[in-house]
This record gives structure tokens, C-alpha cells and sequence, in this order.
């Protein structure tokens, strides 16, 4: 009786259909984690471009003149935080002491608020009460 030596060509087939079908649900696993990754990665962008907003209306609010006017903050640094496709809205509205619309000029306190949107999704919400500067 002869030894056989190697594989046979079924064998050969076999072994590269199974490898296939392992290397396919190993990329098809991959690409949807990257997806994942690539939107949690905008979402922390959007978040972090809503606290430096935020922080950035804190400090140049603390001047009277710059609150009293409602002077809006030079954002061109934190604009660069936005991704492709991220729109940001800012509003600010004077308040009361107490919570109600504001009736005097300047107000005690303004709201500023900070939506950051991505194709109709929001991605981010922040919002802070800045009293005015003494």
C-alpha cells in the first residue's frame, strides 16, 4: 500500500471556501465597528465644541460692555471643531432672577444654549446661565 503525500484538490477547496467565509465575517465585523467608532468619534467632537462654546461665552461675557450689548464671542477656534456636516445653533436670551423673560436691559442673567445637529440628528445640547458682571 502506498503512502499519500499532500492534499487532494477537495481538500485544497474546502479549505480555502472555509477560510473564506471566516475572513468575510471578520471584515464585515470590522467595518461596523469602525462605523461605531466614526460616529462616536463626531459625537465627543460635538460635545467638546459645546463646552468650549459655552466656556468661551463665560469669559467674554465677564466684560460689562461685551454683556451688555449681548456682543457675540469670536468662535473661529472652536468652529474648527465641527466636522464635515455638523451644523451648531447658539442662542442666548435674557432672564429674570427668577426664571421669567427678561424686562429690564440689560438683563441679570442671560441663557445661552448650543445645539450641535448632523443630518437632523442632534449630537450635542449644552446650556448655561451667565449672570451680569458687576
Amino acid at each position: 500500500m502506498k503512502k499519500r503525500q499532500g492534499l487532494s484538490l477537495i481538500e485544497v477547496l474546502l479549505s480555502v471556501v472555509i477560510l473564506g467565509v471566516v475572513i468575510t465575517a471578520v471584515a464585515g465585523s470590522m467595518a461596523s465597528n469602525l462605523k461605531v467608532s466614526s460616529e462616536s468619534n463626531r459625537q465627543s467632537l460635538a460635545v467638546e465644541y459645546v463646552d468650549s462654546v459655552l466656556e468661551k461665552y463665560k469669559i467674554h461675557w465677564k466684560s460689562p460692555t461685551n454683556y451688555r450689548r449681548a456682543h457675540r464671542p469670536n468662535l473661529r477656534v472652536q468652529n474648527r471643531l465641527l466636522a464635515r456636516g455638523m451644523v451648531a445653533s447658539i442662542a442666548s436670551r435674557g432672564l429674570e432672577l427668577d426664571g421669567s423673560a427678561a424686562s429690564s436691559n440689560p438683563p441679570p442673567m442671560r441663557r445661552v444654549t448650543v445645539i450641535v445637529h448632523r443630518d437632523g440628528k442632534v449630537l450635542a445640547r449644552g446650556s448655561t446661565l451667565i449672570g451680569a458682571p458687576q
